[in-house]
């Protein structure tokens, strides 16, 4: 078996993160562990009873089968750390997860992302905000990533796809199984206009443990986190906190004193988080998405000819209305106006 395939096999058996790693470190041919007995195993640093068990009974053939197949039915991609395809973003993160399962569009991390958490049962504010927030990311053409939860993070999702933009659902669960229950469309819409990933491997249930563990990965794959409503104890400060030990920007949204979803959101401004009023404040300071919104523009520029590119110029220069434009021009009117619209249309002035 190649490398790669048994490193899939491996994640199947919920190993320990540290005895996993043992076994793989600095290992070029992973096939020595299936010519391992038990007594080998053993003197494996971190080898506990149940772990060699796991992988004893892993061996089987009809696992091995078990395991192709379910992967065949619900995958439409697996990607490991020995594929060149596998996210920089992640290989310098702690812990980076050693398989990532997919389904829909195939992983694209070439557009910048930023990340979007918040509570699962937000208010209208929080909902409005979001719309907002993520309607104008969207457009700039940034990726938006969040956790397909309930909540916010529909949200977050849902509004993305309905600006035809991209976005990359981070779950804690195995790709067959839809949690929570309510979000089946949504499932069924990423798999199509955008892409669902998870550590876990096929029929891993949404136990509460694997949430905090899988935002380490929202946060891994992000530029900068956004928190949009959380408690005082909302698994988005998990996210937040890995956001930080990342060196990633965390920005959160003020709320009213007197809400308790506001809590968690006030108190991560309290301890340096950047105040979240509107998108200006994420591409002031995300170095990486400042560079690509000013080439995007610089393109959009470039590509203007006629009497749009004439418009735009003197539109620059501090000639602002059609009365301006029209002393310096011997354009018409109408095609002044016509200009000027189609201007606004591209976002470009």
């Amino acid at each position: 078996m190649e490398n790669r395939d048994i490193l899939i096999w491996l994640n199947s058996l919920y190993l320990s993160d540290k005895f996993f790693d043992e076994l793989i470190d600095g290992k070029d041919d992973l096939n020595y562990i299936f010519r391992c007995s038990a007594e080998d195993l053993s003197e494996v640093k971190f080898a506990n009873k149940k772990n060699i068990e796991k992988l004893k009974r892993g061996m089987d053939k009809g696992y091995l089968n078990s395991v192709i197949d379910g992967i065949n039915r619900y995958c439409d991609d697996v990607i490991t750390i020995y594929d060149e395809n596998y996210p920089e973003e992640l290989l310098i993160i702690d812990n980076s997860p050693k398989v990532i399962y997919t389904k829909g569009k195939k992983l694209d991390m070439q557009s910048p992302t930023i990340g979007i958490v918040g509570a699962r049962k937000c208010t209208d504010y929080g909902n409005w905000a979001c719309k907002k927030l993520v309607g104008e990311l969207t457009d700039l053409g940034i990726t938006i990533i969040s956790g397909l939860a309930a909540g916010i993070d529909g949200i977050a999702h849902k509004t993305a796809l309905s600006k035809n933009g991209y976005s990359i659902g981070v779950l804690g669960n195995g790709l067959d199984i839809v949690y929570p229950r309510s979000n089946q469309r949504l499932y069924e819409e990423m798999f199509v206009d955008g892409t669902v990933i998870t550590e876990y491997p096929i029929g891993t249930a949404a136990a509460n443990w694997n949430f905090p563990r899988r935002n380490r990965i929202i946060s891994g794959l992000s530029l900068g986190i956004v928190v949009i409503e959380a408690k005082e104890k909302s698994g988005s400060l998990i996210t937040a906190s890995y956001a930080a030990e990342q060196g990633k920007e965390i920005f959160s949204l003020p709320g009213n004193i007197n809400s308790i979803y506001s809590v968690g959101t006030n108190r991560l401004i309290r301890d340096g988080a950047i105040p979240l009023l509107d998108i200006e404040d994420i591409l002031i300071n995300v170095s990486k998405l400042k560079d690509y919104v000013i080439k995007s523009e610089e393109s959009d520029i470039v590509e203007l000819e006629g009497i749009e590119k004439d418009v735009y110029e003197l539109y620059n220069r501090g000639y602002n209305s059609v009365d301006k434009i029209i002393s310096e021009t011997n354009f018409e009117l109408s095609e002044i106006s016509a200009a000027l619209t189609m201007l606004e249309l591209k976002g470009i002035i």
